[in-house]
């Protein structure tokens, strides 16, 4: 089963998490928040933490072979919003290949669970989030 890891930042002030990227290595995810927790502003200032998150892709095609490249993946996220407008109770699918099968899912987890919102994103395998850093206001 091809794995890949996806790499949260945490302010643990605001309680606030951040997804970074989804990576096909671990050790990369380390490095990666190695450099945000020392070197990005709006991270190495406050307390943050780094968690990171093994996922797997949900069916791989049998045709599909375990050594093709994947560059990019779907997610299926669920949350409602507090009065702060802070995003809680958040859910996530496991990996698919394609954006049809992500809304497969997402027909499906909306009869298991009630949330407020909902989204189905591509992320581009070891690609960076949040890369200009973050302010507090």
């Amino acid at each position: 089963m091809k794995s890949f890891y996806c790499l949260i930042l945490t302010d643990t002030d605001l309680c606030e998490d951040f997804l970074i990227g989804i990576f096909s290595d671990k050790t990369e995810a380390e490095k990666i928040a190695a450099y945000y927790l020392t070197s990005v502003q709006g991270l190495c200032e406050y307390p943050c933490t780094e968690r990171i998150v093994k996922k797997y892709i949900a069916e791989l095609p049998l045709e599909t072979d375990v050594a093709t490249k994947i560059d990019k993946v779907w997610i299926v996220q669920g949350w409602n919003v507090n009065e702060d407008y802070d995003e809680i109770a958040v859910i996530e699918s496991n990996l698919y290949l394609t954006k049809e099968r992500a809304e497969q899912e997402l027909h499906l987890m909306q009869k298991d669970y009630v949330r407020t919102e909902w989204a189905v994103d591509c992320w581009k395998i070891g690609k960076l989030n949040w890369t200009d850093g973050f302010i507090r206001v």
